[in-house]
């Protein structure tokens, strides 16, 4: 059979790896609506859907690295504030170099991206040997030595992935952990909020209106490719998302970037801000907020350029540069935010690539 020649009068939608990455973050709406659907369907994982299996759960310890990491993270809030039990994160290489105790009722969740890395799987050997009692492994590969060797098994239908940057991966797992989450507070008796099914229902619309945003995170990102330096700061269940972000901006948009928490913006960096660096904000609207506005305030007489990510209108406060974010979700909102820094790191990627053009196109002009 003859092949078909290839179409070369326009080039292929995914011709590079920024393409893929690009189309990978649009895919987050449709993504999370399907595993909604599917988790309301009781066909995304019907075994992580029956309290009774966890009635005797006493604490939850979650184990990962990297962006599996941060998703952990924000994990532990959820499950502490919904599921009423104490939860622990650690990353899995420190896990194995522990002397540990066992600690009976314990559930040990593993958070994976491959389910095939040495350090993940010797995490979950370490704790067989401690007898932890239930193992849950989250990943997006079902045949993975790791899915093969836990008792229950969460597999994230990601669709095809290309590249090794987390962005549709470390969404579908934030959002598996929160739906892990409402099975164990029904499992101890927590009452459910009411607002939880309208809130999954809404999130799928949220995120599409986070990537409308993308003429104003461009615009954002010509200022940000400027500056020396960029830290990302948020509070409490926020605090992994700048971590995961600050990742995101010195994966994709290969910038020097950190992450550090609101009250911790006095202690060392202050005293960079007389420099020429970005500060992003992550300021949803709740009792924190006006906390955080005013350890913004500090930086407002300095070059440093202030960012501002939230859902309230902020648009007249001096010295913020500000982007409305879509209605505050209850518990959700952790994803919109996510979502909204890989977004602005993909744009200050290109933006770093279109500067880089203008440069050897002038400096070949210049040599000819």
């Amino acid at each position: 059979m003859p092949i078909a020649s290839a179409d070369l009068s326009s080039p292929h939608p995914y011709a590079t790896e920024r393409s893929w990455l690009l189309q990978a973050i649009n895919d987050q709406a449709a993504l999370c609506a399907n595993l909604i659907e599917r988790a309301k369907a009781n066909t995304l994982a019907p075994r992580l859907q029956e309290p009774e299996r966890f009635a005797d759960i006493q604490a939850v310890l979650l184990i990962a690295s990297g962006s599996s990491f941060h998703a952990a993270q924000v994990a532990r809030f959820w499950i502490e504030s919904l599921a009423g039990l104490p939860a622990h994160v650690e990353l899995a290489n420190d896990f194995c170099q522990q002397h540990l105790l066992s600690r009976p009722h314990t559930l040990v969740i593993i958070i994976a991206e491959s389910g095939e890395a040495a350090d993940t799987l010797a995490a979950l050997k370490y704790a067989q040997q401690l007898d932890y009692p239930l193992t849950i492994a989250i990943g997006h590969h079902a045949n993975s030595t790791l899915m093969q060797q836990t008792q229950l098994q969460l597999m994230l239908d990601v669709g095809e992935q290309h590249g090794r940057i987390a962005t549709k991966t470390f969404c579908a797992q934030l959002l598996g952990l929160f739906l892990i989450t409402q099975t164990l507070a029904q499992s101890q008796n927590q009452a459910t909020p009411s607002d939880i099914d309208a809130e999954l229902a809404a999130l799928p619309d949220a995120i599409t209106q986070v990537l409308n945003l993308a003429p104003q995170f461009t615009q954002w990102a010509q200022c940000l490719q400027q500056q020396s330096a960029i830290f990302i700061t948020a509070r409490q269940i926020y605090s992994p998302i700048a971590c995961e972000g600050a990742l995101k901006f010195k994966a994709i948009a290969q910038r020097f970037a950190e992450a550090c928490p609101c009250s911790e913006l006095k202690h060392g960096i202050e005293h960079l801000a007389k420099q020429k660096i970005a500060l992003i904000t992550c300021l949803p609207w709740d009792g924190l907020a006006e906390k955080t506005l005013a350890d913004l305030r500090q930086f407002h007489h300095h070059d440093c350029a202030i960012f501002v990510l939230s859902d309230a209108v902020l648009d007249k406060i001096s010295g913020l540069n500000t982007i409305q974010m879509p209605y505050k979700l209850s518990h959700l909102n952790p994803l919109l935010y996510a979502i909204a820094l890989q977004e602005l790191a993909y744009h200050t990627s290109t933006m770093r690539d279109s500067i880089e053009r203008s440069i050897k196109k002038a400096t070949s002009t210049d040599v000819a």
